[in-house]
Order: structure tokens, then C-alpha cells, then sequence
């Protein structure tokens, strides 16, 4: 197992459950022919069984004929070896369905998760993708863990069967009969495990986004005192889960306890017919010790088809979860080119006035226009303003018109506009990893002098030094090993660091010192040199070192000039920068 490759996903059909089970199925045939292949000879080995002995009894014992004890012996041990290598082998294969599965299921999900980009957050809970990742992909892997063995039991049920009639007619036709009005009766179970299975499943997921929640943003809870209200809501919804859970597990108890009954019933009908026939010499005594053991053996492949009845509902609730998901559609296409892309193919598709050196970006509603070259401060006096700007010009929003050299940004490849214009906002996440990967740009490679020299544009070396490890300490996930502050410039530096020709920043320096933020604004401003900036701030210290400033007011761009000048000429824009300082 240790050399099994992890699987290409492939595209996967998502049209419905049904659909994706059986896509999953044509993209590891092989794998799953082999356990098929396996099954049936492990099964059918152990159906032989049965009546190897009762040949070797009738034969052998009772007839006192020791060739054929002999004979029949021989041919138990052979069954034997086969039942115990066919046996490793299936084992074997359902282990790699499983994973096989299971594995496709991640991938498949994790890029999707990459695909719906910004859009994940507005249409998925925070709880679904951890679920999917958690207890869906072992319900699917499941069900291709029974599927090969399931085809084995039906084997020697059918194997059971002939050799039964070709003994005794009314004992073939009981088992030929009596095995599908078994499975009938198991089957009944199925839909209502099936329903109950859903709603536990979607109830799950509420209280894992809830746990989410709870864990992402437990400072905030304790700071503004909020701990025992969201106690008290995930303790509602955990009760609601354990009900739920309960149900579940009333239903399956059910099921599982008629996987024991009702073959166990079978074996005990099947015996006594077989002792009747025998007092009434239709059989002989070898053939009715064949029947016990087959009725015996029996109860073995009827439970394996009704623990594969389960896993099949279980795996159908799962993957209609993971198809639903996978219909999600991103608001504006791929989120991201792929890392080894650099764009060069689909700058053909890009219009040259997109790409001429005078080219800017501009905001048709605001009618704000972004310098080519140098930082540009932005001040609002809606708060709310700066994130509805920031996400228009960097196309995180299909609103206000925004076009870049006088096409509009929708028109553009959004990969090639990704790599060119990047927005920074503080609610970024910071994976966990070394540090000098979690800076360094996606898709480029960058030497240790770039990046310092980034680190230091943002003010960052600082954190470096004060870390065992330097750039090669190991971030936790979220860096919450790290202020605020520090995590705020490691973001700012992991921007610089990408060197875009268009980079938009939403309050960079709101969790540092004065004196950080002052020299955060110089470098800034050199490190920058010929590629444009934008700033959203209402902070003195940053927008004294811009090369111009904008006011925004009601959406709108109403002033712009220096720092200075707006101070003195703007009241709306003094009101702001000074109720900032203050």
C-alpha cells in the first residue's frame, strides 16, 4: 500500500449523488476489478467449503473409504490457501478503493475550494468544506470498500444455489427464493436510514461552522464579553445533533441487528429442511452436512450485502452533499491562474490599451483614477466606503463600472488581472508553514534578498529577528503565535513581496505604533517607486508620505491634492484624517 499512487481526480461528473459515484467508479475500474476478481474467489472459496467436507464425510468417512478422505482432504487444504490469498488480496484492494476514493474526493473538493475563490465565504457555511474533508470522503470510500466484495457474496450465493439443486431441488429453491426476500426486508430499512442520515449530516455541518466561528474568533468573544452567548447557541445546537444523532442510531441499531437476525433465521430454516430430507433418506448424511454448511456459510455474503446496503446510503447522502457543492459557480470565473502560468498566454487575449504604460485603473462610479505610477491615499467618510471601492478596482465585485486603460475589468482574463492587481485586506489569512513559503509569491520564485528587502519595506525584519528560526520558523495556522501588528505587516510584506504593478491596501497600519507607521509610510513609498499604490487610510502619518490624495464622499470623488492642501481646503477630509488621530 505504502507505493500507492495518489490518484489524478480528474473532472468529476456532479450532476447528482448517483452521478458522482459513478464517475468515481469508471476513474478506478481497475482497481475495483481487481477486489471484484478477489472477492469472488475468497467468497466462493469459502462456498466450496461446505461441500469439499460433506463429500469427504459421505465419501470418505462414512463409506470408510480412505483414497477418498484422502482425495477430498487435499482439496480442503488447496481451497485453504485459496481462501486465505485471495483473502489478503481482497483486503488489499479494498483498502486502495477506499483511499483511492477517498483521495479523489479531496482533491476534487480542495480545487474547487481554490476555484470558488473570494466567492467560497458568500455561499458555503464555514463548517461544509471541514465536513466534506472529515466524514463524507470516509461515507464515499465506503461504499467502494463493500462494492467488490459485494459482488463476491452475490457469486456465491449463486454458487451456494447450484450446488444446492443439484442436490435437492426444494433446498435450492429455498435459498434461490429465500436470499432476495431477505434482502427485500433489509432494504426497507434503507430509506429511512437514508433520511435520517441526511438531516444528522446537515446538522453537522451547522454545528461545525458554529465550532468554527467560535474558535476563529474567540479574542473577539472574550473581549467584548460575547462567550456565553455563542455557550449557550452551540449547546442548542449540539442538543439539536445528539436528537438528531439518536434517531440515526435507532435506525442503524435496527439495521444492524436484522444483519444478524435475519441471515441467522435463514441458516436455522435451511438446517432443519436439510435434517428433514436426511431422516427421510431423500439426502444423504454428507449432503445434509454440506447444507449446514452452507446455510451457515450463507449468513457470512447476506451480511456482507446488507452492511453494503449501508454503506451504499451512507456514501449516496455524502456524495449529493459533495455534488451540491461542487455546482457552486465563482461570481467571476477562475480565481487564481495555475502556479507555473505566467500569464503570457492569456495576455494575448488582453486588449492593448489594457497593457499600454499609460493604462490606468479607474472606477466609473467614484470616478476614481489610479496613477500608473506612485501611492495614491484614498479617504472616505463612509467607513464602509474603502471595502466597496478596494473590492471593485481589484474585481473581488462586478459593480461601478471599473475598467483598466478604458476596458472594462469584466472583459479582461481574470488570471492575467489577478497576477496584476492585488488587494490586501487584514482579515487575510496567514497560512501555517515556514515562514519564507508563506511569504513568498505564488507561482514565482524569489531569492532571501527579495524577500528582506520586502520584510523591511514593511517594517517587518523585526519579527524575523525575534523568531527562533528566522524565515524558517514555522508559522501555526493563522499565525496566532503573532500580535495583530505583526501579522498585519507579514500580510503587507507577503503583497510587496508579489510586486504587482497595481497593489491596493485597506488600513495596512491600523494595529501598529505611530512610530511603525511612520516608517512603514516612507519605505513604502521607495519600495514601491514606479508601480502604482493605492492606500485606503484615514491615517495622517501614511497620507503625509503619498504622492496624492483623493476624499470620497457619498461614493463619490469630490476632492484631490496633497496631504496639505486638503487639510487646509477640504473640511470633510480634515474631519476625517483629524478625528483618525484623535
Amino acid at each position: 500500500m505504502k507505493n500507492f499512487p495518489v490518484p489524478d481526480p480528474g473532472v468529476p461528473d456532479h450532476r447528482s449523488a448517483a452521478r458522482y459515484l459513478l464517475w468515481l467508479a469508471r476513474r478506478q475500474w481497475q482497481p475495483v476489478a481487481l477486489g471484484t476478481v478477489w472477492g469472488v474467489l475468497w467468497l466462493v472459496s469459502l462456498a466450496l467449503m461446505p461441500a469439499v467436507l460433506g463429500q469427504a464425510i459421505g465419501e470418505g468417512i462414512a463409506a470408510k473409504d480412505s483414497d477418498a478422505l484422502l482425495r477430498w482432504s487435499l482439496l480442503a487444504l488447496l481451497l485453504t490457501v485459496l481462501t486465505v490469498t485471495s483473502g489478503i488480496g481482497r483486503h488489499r484492494s479494498a483498502m486502495a478503493n477506499l483511499y483511492a476514493s477517498e483521495f479523489r474526493t479531496v482533491q476534487v473538493v480542495t480545487r474547487h475550494v481554490t476555484k470558488l475563490g473570494a466567492t467560497l465565504p458568500k455561499v458555503v457555511r464555514n463548517g461544509e468544506v471541514v465536513t466534506i474533508g472529515s466524514a463524507d470522503i470516509g461515507s464515499i470510500g465506503g461504499v467502494f470498500q463493500h462494492l467488490p466484495v459485494t459482488m463476491g457474496a452475490a457469486g456465491a450465493i449463486i454458487v451456494v444455489g447450484v450446488l444446492m439443486l443439484s442436490a435437492s431441488v426444494p433446498l435450492g429453491l429455498t435459498v434461490l427464493i429465500g436470499t432476495p426476500v431477505l434482502m427485500g426486508v433489509t432494504a426497507l430499512l434503507t430509506k429511512l436510514l437514508q433520511q435520517r442520515q441526511s438531516s444528522f449530516r446537515s446538522l453537522q455541518s451547522q454545528l461545525t461552522s458554529i465550532a468554527v466561528d467560535i474558535a476563529s474568533g474567540l479574542r473577539v468573544l472574550r473581549g467584548i464579553g460575547g462567550e456565553k452567548a455563542f455557550e449557550r447557541r452551540y449547546r442548542k445546537q449540539s442538543q439539536s445533533l445528539r436528537e438528531a444523532g439518536v434517531q440515526v442510531a435507532r435506525v442503524q441499531s435496527l439495521f444492524d441487528a436484522m444483519q444478524v437476525l435475519v441471515p441467522g433465521v435463514f441458516a436455522v430454516g435451511v438446517t432443519w429442511l436439510a435434517a428433514t430430507l436426511a431422516i427421510k433418506q431423500e439426502i444423504s448424511v454428507g449432503d445434509m452436512i454440506a447444507f449446514y454448511g452452507y446455510a451457515t456459510f450463507l449468513t457470512l455474503p447476506l451480511s456482507i450485502i446488507a452492511a453494503a446496503a449501508s454503506a451504499t446510503t451512507n456514501a449516496y447522502v455524502a456524495s449529493g452533499r459533495v455534488a451540491d457543492f461542487l455546482r457552486l459557480e465563482p461570481e467571476f470565473g477562475p480565481a487564481a491562474p495555475p502556479a507555473d502560468s505566467d500569464g503570457g498566454e492569456l495576455a494575448a487575449d488582453v486588449p492593448p490599451t489594457a497593457t499600454a504604460p499609460t493604462a490606468q485603473l479607474a472606477d466609473g462610479a467614484s470616478r476614481l483614477s489610479v496613477p500608473r505610477e506612485g501611492v495614491l491615499g484614498v479617504v472616505c467618510s463612509d467607513p464602509a466606503e474603502p471595502a466597496r471601492l478596494a473590492l471593485r478596482l481589484a474585481r473581488f465585485a462586478d459593480s461601478g463600472a471599473p475598467t483598466l486603460g478604458g476596458v472594462p475589468l469584466a472583459e479582461l482574463p481574470l488570471p492575467w488581472l489577478r497576477r496584476r492587481v492585488v488587494l490586501v485586506r487584514n482579515e487575510d489569512a496567514l497560512f501555517g508553514g515556514p515562514l519564507s513559503t508563506e511569504l513568498a509569491p505564488s507561482g514565482r520564485v524569489i531569492d532571501r534578498d527579495e524577500l528582506e528587502r520586502a520584510l523591511h519595506a514593511a517594517g517587518a525584519e523585526d519579527i524575523v529577528r525575534g523568531l527562533d528560526g528566522g524565515l524558517d520558523t514555522v508559522l501555526q495556522h493563522g499565525a496566532k503565535n503573532l500580535s495583530t501588528g505583526q501579522q498585519q505587516r507579514l500580510r503587507l510584506a507577503r503583497a510587496l513581496a508579489a510586486d504587482p504593478e497595481t497593489l491596493i491596501l485597506i488600513d495596512p497600519t491600523s494595529a501598529v505604533d505611530a512610530l511603525t507607521e511612520a516608517r512603514i509610510g516612507e519605505r513604502l513609498v521607495r519600495h514601491r517607486e514606479g508601480r502604482s499604490t493605492v492606500v485606503f487610510t484615514s491615517s495622517a502619518l501614511m497620507l503625509a508620505q503619498a504622492d496624492s490624495v483623493c476624499v470620497v464622499e457619498d461614493g463619490v470623488v469630490t476632492a484631490a491634492g496633497s496631504h496639505r492642501e486638503l487639510l487646509a481646503e477640504s473640511p470633510a477630509y480634515a474631519a476625517v484624517v483629524n478625528r483618525g488621530e484623535a
